[in-house]
């Protein structure tokens, strides 16, 4: 895992209830992960056509049951009109996608996160985009460091969302079928 605020690698940690925190020994910044394991899902958001709006089927992860991208639009008090990263008739969207989820390959943005939430038009980041940090330590994968970005403005952190710790089994599992929908 990387330190947020200054990207140096966070090894050491100390766990105090159910807590881990890390310290980064360069800038001092503190990153808590819980350590109880999510569980991870998916849902199929449905964009109905409208008059200049084209309809659309794609993922919305679950976390615990709850929406992520309903989470994240009330924390950043933004607008809801996104699709999932995995997309019914996006092809290249969807390969893209899983090769970032499954940590197969870098996340384009530059700032290293993966994009879960994406334009249901044109699926580019300058139109605004929800994304994540994602990286696997042992058979766990982590989510953190939320953020609405555009990719010409700095990214907004959503500091009051995450880090989501998920068994590599699960995460995989589920990865694979939101791409498949």
């Amino acid at each position: 895992m990387k330190c947020r605020n200054c990207g140096e690698s966070l090894r050491d940690s100390a766990v105090i209830d159910k807590v881990e925190y890390y310290v980064c020994s360069s800038c001092g910044e503190v990153t808590e992960v819980d350590l109880n394991m999510k569980q991870l899902g998916f849902n199929i958001l449905h964009r109905k056509e409208s008059k200049g709006i084209h309809e659309c089927y794609s993922s919305d992860f679950t976390i615990e049951g709850q929406s992520l991208l309903t989470t994240l639009v009330t924390k950043a008090d933004g607008h809801r009109d996104f699709m999932g990263c995995f997309a019914k008739g996006w092809d290249k969207l969807n390969k893209h996608s899983l090769k970032q989820l499954l940590l197969q390959q870098p996340p384009e943005t530059e700032s290293g996160r993966s994009l879960i939430y994406v334009c249901p038009e044109c699926a580019d980041i300058g139109c605004g985009a929800y994304g994540c940090k994602i990286s696997k330590v042992g058979q766990e994968y982590i989510w953190s460091q939320f953020a609405y970005e555009n990719g010409y403005e700095e990214p907004q952190p959503i500091k009051e969302i995450g880090p989501f710790k998920f068994t590599a089994t699960e995460y995989e599992n589920v990865v694979n079928s939101a791409l498949a929908l």
